[in-house]
């Protein structure tokens, strides 16, 4: 009886799960890296984090994104004998369909992220993902 039960359960689940994904969308996960030391010595305030995010990012994806603080680390691939650097970063996770506007809204994000506040680069990562509501 207990073996019946079991496989009632995990029968159950799998039906469960497989509803779930059924009304699934497909959609990509683009992660973000913004480091957050200027080449001055200094870093992006939170004044400028918050302009850079109001002008430049919500309007390129006004329907959402996520920011995380981090630290981070990274060597310049240019420079092979360039000690580890270790700074404060910022994640940006943004969800979104596969769009060739989507791929020029983030190239722009970066981009003007670089030349505004001097960085050698935007560490870019991306993901397919399920959108399961």
């Amino acid at each position: 009886m207990r073996h019946f039960i079991f496989i009632a359960v995990i029968f159950i689940s799998f039906l469960q799960s497989a509803n779930v994904f059924a009304g699934s969308t497909e959609a990509v996960e683009t992660t973000l890296y913004f480091g957050l030391d200027l080449p001055d010595g200094g870093v992006v305030s939170e004044e400028q984090w918050a302009g850079f995010l109001a002008d430049i990012v919500t309007p390129r994806f006004p329907e959402g994104f996520t920011v995380l603080d981090a630290q981070g680390q990274w060597r310049d691939p240019e420079n092979p004998h360039a000690g580890v650097l270790r700074e404060a970063t910022r994640v940006m996770i943004i969800v979104h369909t596969e769009a060739v506007d989507a791929d020029r809204a983030i190239n722009e994000i970066k981009s003007l992220y670089k030349t505004s506040f001097g960085q050698k680069s935007v560490f870019h990562t991306e993901a397919q993902v399920r959108l399961v509501e």
